[in-house]
């Protein structure tokens, strides 16, 4: 495919740019080139119905498939290959069901990141037959070998199945017993919380969000993922979180933002300046976002619609 534009940070191409500037390939893929992807849609559709459940799919409703990156010589380019869960990367490539899906997580994970929300690294990246899949870099993964990540299934001891079963305030309480850095993890806890709320993301559950071990051993919160508009994509779900927020999963209001930070044990002022620090930064970084995401004009639209409207819970 052709495109003017990055398809990392979405901002315009030099005239000797390919799909990407080169600071994002280096940090994306450590290269400054862009690596092969030989799959067309009509593969790795093929790929995940025989996969789900298998070696190569990564849990979760979305079809993910693991990839490794095998480096090439020095006048090769590498290649993205499908592999084990023991893979580098996730790709996430375009859904029937849910069109525009890996255009919308890129376009929330551009907007967490405008927020100065930490992320994990992604782009948008063609694949053969012309499609943009939705690749990240597992942040449980280096290029010496693991990094220690747990999920709050795992923290708080739930099967996969039970990760709708629980709430943003039983995570506070993991983060602050568990965390190296409690007191600024749980500011950061709370504002991506909001942030999810802002952007209608109802899928934020006990999966996907998690603790990290640093090279220094210390735990902390893992930067985000899985930022997903889950409200344009799916606007039959009447939820607007995932996991009850002051015993509530929709109809929230300030209030119960509020008492979380308070249960949180924020003070008041940290719980207003969080508020007011990332309402205001959605709502200025919102313009740009879009205009830098893949997005047709009609869900740019939507999604417009959706942060106004979520955030006018927070001046009332």
């Amino acid at each position: 495919m052709e495109t003017t534009r990055c398809l990392c940070c979405g901002e315009p191409l030099k005239e000797e740019e390919t799909l990407f500037h080169a600071r994002c390939m280096k940090k994306l893929f450590r290269s400054t080139r862009v690596p092969v992807l030989n799959y067309t849609q009509e593969e790795l559709n093929a790929i995940a119905k025989k996969t789900i459940r298998s070696r190569i799919s990564v849990p979760g409703v979305q079809p993910k498939l693991s990839l490794h990156l095998e480096r090439g010589a020095a006048s090769t380019r590498s290649r993205l290959a499908l592999v084990g869960l023991e893979g580098n990367y996730i790709l996430k490539p375009q859904t029937p069901q849910w069109p525009f899906l890996p255009e919308a997580e890129h376009f929330c994970m551009l907007l967490a990141r405008k927020c100065k929300i930490a992320t994990a690294d992604f782009a948008l990246i063609p694949l053969k037959s012309g499609e943009l899949a939705y690749i990240t870099r597992r942040m449980d993964r280096s290029e010496d070998g693991m990094c220690h990540m747990e999920d709050f299934c795992q923290i708080l001891n739930k099967m996969t199945e039970q990760k709708y079963n629980g709430s943003m305030e039983q995570i506070g309480k993991a983060i602050r017993e568990y965390s190296d850095v409690a007191g600024l993890d749980l500011i950061r806890f709370f504002e991506l919380v909001l942030f999810c709320f802002l952007t209608g993301n109802s899928d934020m559950h006990l999966k996907n969000f998690s603790l990290i071990r640093r090279p220094d051993g210390h735990y902390e919160l893992a930067p985000a993922y899985d930022l997903v508009p889950v409200k344009i994509i799916m606007p039959e779900d009447k939820e607007e979180l995932a996991l009850t927020l002051n015993g509530k999963k929709s109809n929230l209001k300030r209030t119960d933002f509020e008492q979380f930070g308070a249960t949180l044990k924020l003070s008041e002022a940290q719980v207003r300046n969080a508020v007011l620090y990332l309402t205001e930064a959605v709502a200025k970084a919102l313009p740009a976002a879009l205009q830098a995401s893949f997005l047709p004009q009609t869900m740019q639209k939507q999604i417009a619609e959706l942060v106004l409207r979520q955030g006018a819970v927070f001046s009332k």
